[in-house]
């Protein structure tokens, strides 16, 4: 008995997607491959002098998703329509939702598409190879270690002698639970300013790094006019400042102390400073979840 899947997948470079779920016309999936596990590698070199190999490291291999299912209407459109989303070397998205629980998603590219010719069988398999193996939380989390709250509420009564419509909320350091079990969660951290901050830095306390911008050779001072966004992404590391909608590197600005520090598996003490005008300052975190699964 076939298993109705729920599942999206978009070639994001022609802008076509395909939803599959259950009350999708003319086109079932069977069953999906290569989401509920995963394929590690674990690097070990040998003792000279004595049994048995020493642990190096692990890490995750690439992800080959392999879908199931029939064509059952619509023959010949549907299968046409697959060839243009699955076109071979494309890149695209997967989105996976089961019940009651988030979405989460893939990057992929397209391997493989079979079909079978008789449309009464109409049986087809894809195959797509994921070079990173990690599932994402579709919607990212949202950290505030000290930003301006609004107690505004609608609907509203005005007084007339004047009121606070928010407050700062202030907190120097912050944790962040990352219960999923995988290490190297990169985020984006933005910087602002109500008044003048001389070399801000943010740190994470578990391991003492820190990523620091400006030095005492070469100060850097964020004024209110300005944003500062650092992002430690694997292949995406980078701080840039935004000023009169002008976006600019400014590496040149970073201690050669700094690391872009990731989340890592457990408990992430996260805080912030600066060489002066702290109290001005404003840090907020943006990070997507990852999952070696659905």
């Amino acid at each position: 008995m076939s298993i109705r899947r729920a599942a999206s997948f978009t070639n994001t470079e022609d802008n076509i997607s395909l939803n599959i779920d259950g009350e999708c016309p003319g086109i079932l999936i069977e069953s999906i491959e290569g989401i509920y596990a995963f394929t590690g590698e674990v690097m070990t070199s040998p003792y000279s002098q004595t049994h048995g190999d020493r642990y190096k490291t692990s890490r995750a291999v690439k992800r080959n998703i392999i879908v199931y299912g029939k064509i059952f209407d619509d023959f010949w459109e549907n299968r046409q329509l697959m060839y243009r989303v699955f076109r071979l070397g494309s890149v695209g998205k997967f989105c996976y939702t089961e019940p009651n629980r988030s979405n989460r998603y893939a990057d992929y590219y397209v391997e493989s598409v079979e079909i079978d010719q008789d449309p009464f069988r109409g049986q087809y398999q894809i195959s797509l190879i994921c070079p990173d193996p990690f599932f994402y939380a579709a919607d990212p989390e949202h950290v505030d270690l000290a930003a301006w709250v609004s107690d505004f509420e609608f609907v509203h009564d005005f007084m007339a002698e004047g009121e606070e419509l928010g407050h700062r909320e202030t907190s120097m350091i912050k944790e962040i639970m990352n219960l999923n079990g995988v290490d190297g969660i990169g985020m984006k951290i933005t910087m602002t300013a109500s008044g003048d901050v001389v070399n801000p830095y943010v740190y994470l306390y578990e391991t003492g790094e820190r990523i620091s911008i400006g030095t005492e050779a070469n100060p850097y001072t964020l004024t209110s006019a300005k944003q500062v966004e650092i992002e430690t992404t694997t292949g995406k590391k980078n701080i840039v400042q935004i000023a009169n909608n002008v976006t600019t590197r400014i590496n040149e600005y970073l201690d050669p102390d700094s690391s872009f520090f990731q989340l890592s598996a457990g408990v992430n003490t996260i805080g912030y400073n600066a060489e002066s005008g702290a109290a001005f300052l404003n840090v907020h975190i943006e990070y997507k979840m990852r999952f070696l699964g659905v």
